[in-house]
């Protein structure tokens, strides 16, 4: 188990504010190896530059490559598809949870985020646990 405080964490959203909130979370919580990306191809392009990542969290709904495509991509390369991908989006609903259970993510997380809960959810991501808080 990789605990959140030595985790190589890479995250992919789009939307400024909500970059902003999660990276701050992620430090409030004791990550110090955060990294951050606007787009898909930029996220996979950095994290080929780290010694490892252990979690990816994307936003699904992106303009251009969405968090599935990552997924994808993550899933095919050899060195990073050990890596945790979690879903962190906005506007659920059901079957848009299914669709990620069923392409292979790791876990979904709404937003707005749950500063209370954050931390907690992603240590048991960390620890091997898929999270489906969506609601």
């Amino acid at each position: 188990m990789t605990a959140l405080t030595d985790a190589y964490i890479v995250v992919v959203e789009d939307d400024p504010n909500a970059l902003l909130v999660t990276m701050d979370l992620l430090r409030l919580n004791g990550a110090e190896y955060c990294y951050a990306s606007k787009s898909v191809d930029a996220a996979l392009a950095y994290a080929e530059k780290l010694p490892q990542v252990d979690l990816f969290l994307v936003d699904i709904n992106m303009p251009g490559k969405s968090g599935f495509e990552l997924l994808t991509a993550v899933q095919a390369n050899p060195r990073l598809g050990s890596a945790r991908v979690v879903a962190i989006t906005a506007g659920t609903f059901a079957e848009d949870v299914e669709k990620a259970r069923q392409a292979g993510f790791h876990g979904f997380i709404s937003k707005p985020l749950k500063t209370t809960v954050f931390g907690s959810q992603l240590q048991r991501i960390l620890a091997g646990e898929a999270v489906w808080d969506w609601r």
